[in-house]
C-alpha cells in the first residue's frame, strides 16, 4: 500500500519553506546594510587619518599662524585616497583649529552620504 502526500502537507512545507527562506533574505539584507556602513566609516576614517599625516608635515614654526593650522575652520572639498579622488556630494567637510594654551586643537569633520 502506497502513502500519497496530500495537499494539507504540501501547502505545509512550503510554508516552512517559504518563512525559512524569508528569515534567511532578512538576514542577508541586514549584513549587507553593515557592511555598506562599516565601509563608509572606514572611508571616512581614512580621510580624517590624510588630514592629520598632512597636517603632521605642516607643523612648523614658521607658519604656525599662517598655514595649515592657522586658526578657524577651513572647508575640505575633496580627498585622494591610494589614489582615489572622493568628492564630498555637496556635503561640507571641514577642518577646525582651535587653541588650546600653547597648542591647536584639530578637529576634522567629514560628512558623507
Amino acid at each position: 500500500m502506497k502513502k500519497a502526500v496530500t495537499l494539507v502537507e504540501v501547502i505545509a512545507g512550503a510554508m516552512i519553506l517559504s518563512v525559512t527562506f524569508a528569515g534567511l533574505f532578512a538576514a542577508f539584507i541586514s549584513v549587507r546594510k553593515y557592511v555598506n556602513r562599516a565601509n563608509k566609516r572606514l572611508i571616512a576614517a581614512n580621510l580624517v587619518t590624510q588630514q592629520m599625516n598632512d597636517l603632521y608635515r605642516a607643523v612648523r614654526e614658521d607658519t604656525w599662524d599662517s598655514g595649515a593650522l592657522q586658526l578657524g575652520s577651513t572647508n575640505l572639498s575633496w580627498y585622494i585616497i591610494d589614489g582615489y579622488t572622493y568628492q564630498d556630494a555637496g556635503l561640507p567637510n571641514e577642518r577646525i583649529v582651535t587653541p588650546v594654551g600653547d597648542y591647536r586643537r584639530v578637529r576634522v569633520k567629514i560628512n558623507y552620504p
